[in-house]
């Protein structure tokens, strides 16, 4: 069930969606794809039948035949481009929905399967592990701990619009999405990890 009060993402009655998102958050989604865009990019140029480059890609490009060197050559070699390209379209769709604010169906599945890979890749840089582990606002790797939280949150969003299970909005929610919607949290951070202007 989505965390939030205010919908970011809702059926426009046509067979498609709305998207409405802060300029922050837009600007965010649209700066986080191109990096992971250029290392796949490097994946489709390395041996296909040769281990991942990267942990990220290694998360990302899990071995289906761990035990048979093999047959996990053959696959690579037959699957991995695909894989790479699908991804790697998944996140120029994750671009294009951000900025358009509207998404077919098809658009909107592509686009939590981008949010996914940048949650892959992001937790295994920072050891997410299935424990909660609390945050010291002063630690180095706080903003990414803030982006990650962000990226599971609209994905948990989105996957409730594509499975019919949105909920209802909170008592006293509004159809206003803030310009800055997590407020100020610990450490005098914008939601993004960017300093908190002063006054």
């Amino acid at each position: 069930m989505s965390r939030w009060s205010r919908r970011r993402v809702r059926p426009d009655g046509n067979g498609g969606f709305t998207v409405r998102l802060p300029a922050p958050e837009r600007a965010l989604l649209d700066s986080l794809p191109g990096p992971l865009d250029a290392l796949l990019a490097r994946a489709a140029d390395h041996d296909p039948t040769g281990p991942p480059t990267s942990d990220a890609l290694a998360r990302l490009l899990p071995p289906a035949y761990p035990r048979d060197d093999a047959a996990e050559a053959a696959y690579a070699s037959a699957a991995r481009g695909d894989l790479v390209a699908g991804r790697r379209a998944a996140l120029a769709t994750l671009r294009a929905v951000v900025s358009r604010g509207t998404a077919t169906p098809d658009e909107l599945a592509a686009t939590c399967g981008a949010l996914n890979d940048l949650r892959l890749v992001l937790g295994t840089a920072l050891d997410v592990s299935e424990e909660p582990t609390p945050v010291d606002p002063t630690d180095p790797t706080y903003p990414q701990w803030v982006c990650y939280g962000y990226l599971s949150a609209l994905q948990d969003e989105l996957v409730d619009v594509l499975t019919g299970d949105l909920p209802p909005p909170l008592p006293g929610a509004d159809d206003e999405v803030p310009d800055d919607p997590w407020g100020e949290p610990l450490g005098g951070l914008r939601w993004d990890g960017t300093p908190r202007p002063e006054g």
